[in-house]
């Protein structure tokens, strides 16, 4: 039988899906991000509200992920809508995320690590150089196949040297040299009262997908259970919070002239390890988006699918090349995605539980975003900027946000009431019925776990840095 590319079967083990999850938590992102940004207590606020993103798909969703009786992610559109605009949002998907939000991932995944490893521009620029090309090499050497168990043996790996570095530093290292800590400790008091209840009780709705529609979203697929997907995603996310916390809280580059020096020096290969093992990953989902949402429906058969998808894959890097050579910070990239995808989350949760949210709605919501960016832009240059900021009374990056995805979440709105369809709204509830996660969001336990379970991830990344405070 003909290995599929972008497939793979129900028969993944928990041990090999947790360990699978964790370079794909963008290990090294958050150390840059803090370190580079001058808003910090600003963006202490937005990963706080990231943490509840994961935690909030985990404990709801990755359960219903895992009853799905589905294959591949790519066949999750056809599974949930029926009807006019099916196929066109399967397509725009595939292009939208392919060829704009996953280029541009790739960007916020490369940046941080020569920001990190070079303070000397001209080497950051030969790093980044370096990357794509390790990238594009890859493309042509790197399947999906054996893919859950290399990320498998790089996660735990990097977990078991990043405990080991956490001991040696407590008790041989230099242990609080680094100024991450305090700083830390200085931006959470800067944070306002009504920035963080706007944070834990709107943003994080607006800016970011919760429902893991991604390839973390693929491997749950390859559990037998709900209860196995979710318990998975929960440990890999706390193990995951942990090696952060860890990078937040020390010094990775400091005198290896010191006897422990070669312990820095080995977490510093594996979180790199762990990095690139990330971007192969989000460039071959890329390929299987377009491929599944947008080339496959034009072919008799499958018999170029390989030589599509590697052409596919090269063009995805050039796009992030293209995004890198804007010159725009991190914290800038970081935050292009927050508005790109603005307002587009709720949809993405009120499809599992609204009979009336069809395909035409969802598409609606992914065309509005970055259409109302561009717009939003275009509003910022006006007088009526201003006074949307001394009205609301909070600060430029979180107005961005608020507005965007409002005005977004009205666009998918409209679209629901105007072309709602009977027959698509009974497809919808006995597909709801089925999945059964409605009756995971009526659920106290699901609740209680799921504030437990933020506080606790919270409590992982920033604790350290908090604690070992001089």
């Amino acid at each position: 039988m003909r290995r599929r590319l972008f497939s793979t079967d129900k028969k993944s083990s928990s041990l090999l899906i947790i360990g699978a999850l964790i370079p794909s938590s963008g290990l090294f992102v958050v150390n840059s991000l803090f370190a580079s940004s001058s808003n910090t207590s600003e963006l202490l606020v937005l990963y706080f509200q990231s943490i509840l993103a994961v935690v909030f798909g985990a404990v709801f969703f990755a359960p219903a992920w895992g009853r799905m009786p589905l294959k591949t992610e790519g066949e999750f559109i056809p599974y949930r809508f029926i009807g006019r605009g099916a196929v066109s949002l399967a397509r725009f998907r595939g292009l939208y995320l392919g060829l704009l939000i996953l280029p541009l991932a790739l960007a916020v995944s490369i940046q941080p690590l020569s920001e990190y490893l070079f303070s000397d521009t001209a080497m950051q620029h030969s790093f980044t150089i370096f990357t794509l090309v390790v990238l594009t090499a890859n493309i042509t050497i790197n399947s999906l196949y054996n893919r859950i168990r290399i990320d498998a043996v790089i996660g735990y790996t990097t977990f078991a040297i990043a405990l080991f570095y956490l001991i040696v530093k407590l008790f041989y290292g230099e242990a609080f040299t680094n100024e991450s800590h305090v700083r830390l400790v200085t931006w959470a008091s800067d944070i306002q009262l009504k920035t963080f209840v706007l944070a834990v009780g709107i943003f994080w709705w607006f800016a970011t997908i919760v429902d893991l529609p991604d390839m973390r979203g693929q491997l749950l697929l390859t559990q037998k259970n709900g209860s196995e997907s979710r318990r998975n995603m929960v440990i890999s996310f706390l193990i995951s919070y942990f090696i952060q916390g860890i990078l937040l809280t020390f010094p990775l580059l400091y005198n290896t002239n010191n006897a422990w020096g070669w312990v820095s020096n080995l977490f510093i290969v594996f979180v790199v390890i762990n990095a690139f093992q990330a971007m192969f990953s989000t460039n071959h989902w890329t390929a299987s988006l377009i491929y599944s949402g947008v080339v496959r429906p034009l072919l008799s058969n499958d018999n170029y699918e390989k030589p599509i998808g590697v052409g596919i894959m090269f063009l995805g890097i050039g796009i992030t090349a293209l995004w890198l050579m804007l010159g725009k910070t991190t914290s800038e990239l970081f935050a292009t995605i927050f508005l790109f995808t603005a307002g587009v989350g709720p949809v993405f949760v009120a499809r599992w539980i609204w009979a009336k949210v069809n395909a035409q709605t969802v598409l609606s919501a992914m065309i509005g975003a970055p259409l109302i960016w561009i717009f939003w832009l275009l509003l910022k240059q006006t007088s009526a900027y201003p006074f949307f900021m001394n009205a609301l009374g909070i600060s430029e990056t979180f107005v961005d946000i608020l507005i965007p995805g409002i005005l977004n979440t009205l666009v998918w709105l409209i679209t629901l009431v105007v072309t709602y369809n009977v027959e698509e709204e009974l497809h919808a509830k006995q597909w709801i019925a089925e999945v059964g996660l409605l009756n995971d969001f009526k659920s106290r336990k699901n609740w209680t776990l799921f504030v437990g379970l933020s506080l606790l991830a919270a409590l992982l990344l920033f604790g350290p840095s908090f604690v070992l405070e001089k």
